[in-house]
């Protein structure tokens, strides 16, 4: 039996994915790290990519803690942005996160309708693949910055190919495999090299930067979102990842 993988981008990818492949959303900065973080924390957590799917959800579930940006947003709409750092100072606020997050929420939002969707960051890659690894067909979608592959969601996307191609999966493309070659064996740490990160830190947020670098394959479940919330996997995952620089 013939097992492929797939690299794309962009929240419009979602559309080209939609019968028959596994998919694993990823936007390292911000979206998917914040997710993987509060489900990881034990907090019931849920998306929205519109202001109105975002008020939706709000008037559905009562007191919620919102967070994320938005363009347009009103003022008082979030009472956090979207920061995986700062979740841990909220573990004792036990309300339900609610994440509108671009690009991020965006794409995961347009997956959903498909096959199993599961949430990727650099906190949980190793679980992330071995979940992926019973499907013929993954396509791991990248959201990407301002239109642009971005480095960071590159290469959380290859380090799970990577992992997917050493149990026999075959790259689609070339650009997949393109991609897995460019960024294996690669330092997490390159990750704050990126227009991503630096668009962070000249806004004043370098702190998140440094906690997806320091927080890689730390988290032992895969994440999967049904309609807009996101679940942990309720089995734990002891494979690690094997590449060099990928331990806790």
């Amino acid at each position: 039996m013939r097992k492929t993988v797939l690299i794309d981008a962009f929240p419009d990818s979602a559309f080209r994915h939609r019968e028959g492949a596994a998919v694993a959303c990823i936007d390292v900065m911000l979206a998917t790290t914040t997710l993987v973080t509060a489900v990881a924390q034990g907090r019931r957590t849920l998306l929205a990519a519109s202001h109105a799917e975002l008020r939706a959800i709000v008037a559905r579930l009562g007191p919620a803690l919102v967070a994320g940006r938005l363009e347009d947003a009103a003022p008082g709409e979030f009472e956090l942005p979207d920061s995986p750092s700062a979740l841990p100072r909220w573990s004792e606020d036990k309300r339900p996160l609610v994440l509108a997050s671009e690009p991020g929420t965006n794409l995961i939002a347009n997956a959903v309708s498909s096959g199993p969707v599961l949430v990727a960051s650099f906190r949980n890659l190793s679980a992330t693949a071995a979940a992926l690894a019973d499907y013929e067909r993954v396509a791991l979608l990248c959201a990407g910055s301002r239109g642009e592959f971005s480095c960071e969601d590159q290469m959380a996307a290859a380090w799970i190919a990577e992992q997917l191609l050493d149990q026999g999966f075959e790259a689609v493309d070339r650009r997949t495999a393109d991609t897995v070659r460019r960024w294996s064996g690669a330092a997490p740490a390159l990750a704050g090299w990126g227009n991503s990160a630096a668009q962070l830190c000249r806004a004043g947020r370098a702190e998140e930067v440094d906690f997806v670098i320091a927080h890689v394959d730390d988290v032992d479940h895969s994440c999967r979102c049904e309609a807009d919330e996101v679940f942990l996997e309720q089995f734990p995952v002891g494979v690690r990842c094997a590449r060099e620089g990928l331990d806790r």
